[in-house]
């Protein structure tokens, strides 16, 4: 019984130690399993590169235009993003920050725009980029920056009236979108613009530099930023 006892007590140590680097070798199978089951289920933000230009009303004689043209990367679904622009504005003395997102829906169906001042007013219209505000058909609410296709302008009445909208399309290689920041400001069916890309862009001067971003609103992620200089 004491031979037995002497034997067991100098084998435990020795089989104690052969198991540790088995435990150890287990327990990191596990861990990186996990850690790649997460990873792999992570949602991933867009890469995508772009070309900005921003041109005030000195430039183009009538209203600052904004144009975005996707050079290159994923696709990206404007239903996901926001676009972001700031600048500093030295006539106000403040900085200008403008958040656009895809037209929000409330639990009734009903579509947000936003007027002159910036309200939210809810509308039952199932469709903000072709029906009028006013029912007779002179102010056609709708969200830029709008998809460029060739021979179909928007806010026209025919063609591609929803795909066109900001929320509604995916921009990919070689697509453009634009907006006529200020027509909002303007008349008939150039009257309302949902809500302006730049804001207060009718002071924007060439030189000044206005910070464009697409965020992935997934993720949180940066998809696209850069300090553009206007002309």
């Amino acid at each position: 019984m004491k031979g037995w006892l002497k034997d067991g007590k100098a084998v435990s140590p020795v089989v104690g130690v052969m198991l540790m680097p088995v435990v150890t070798v287990v327990l990191a199978a596990v861990v990186s399993s996990y850690a790649g089951g997460m990873a792999g289920t992570q949602k991933k933000a867009p890469q995508a590169s772009f070309a900005v230009e921003i041109r005030s009303a000195e430039t183009t004689g009538w209203t600052p235009e904004f144009v975005m043209k996707h050079l290159g990367g994923d696709p990206v679904d404007t239903d996901n993003v926001k676009l972001v622009t700031k600048w500093y504005n030295e006539s106000t003395g403040k900085w200008e920050i403008q958040e656009t997102t895809a037209v929000p829906w409330n639990e009734s169906g009903q579509i947000c725009y936003y007027d002159n001042g910036g309200s939210c007013l809810w509308t039952n219209y199932t469709d903000v980029n072709t029906e009028y505000a006013d029912g007779t058909g002179n102010n056609t609410f709708y969200h830029a920056p709008y998809l460029v296709v060739p021979g179909d302008m928007p806010a026209d009445g025919s063609g591609e009236e929803t795909e066109l909208w900001f929320g509604n399309y995916v921009i990919q290689k070689g697509d453009v979108i634009k907006a006529q920041i200020n027509l909002n400001m303007g008349t008939g069916q150039y009257q309302n613009q949902r809500t302006p890309i730049i804001a207060n862009a009718t002071y924007l001067k060439p030189g000044d530099i206005v910070t464009v971003e697409l965020i992935d609103l997934t993720t949180n992620a940066k998809i696209f930023s850069k300090d553009v200089v206007v002309q």
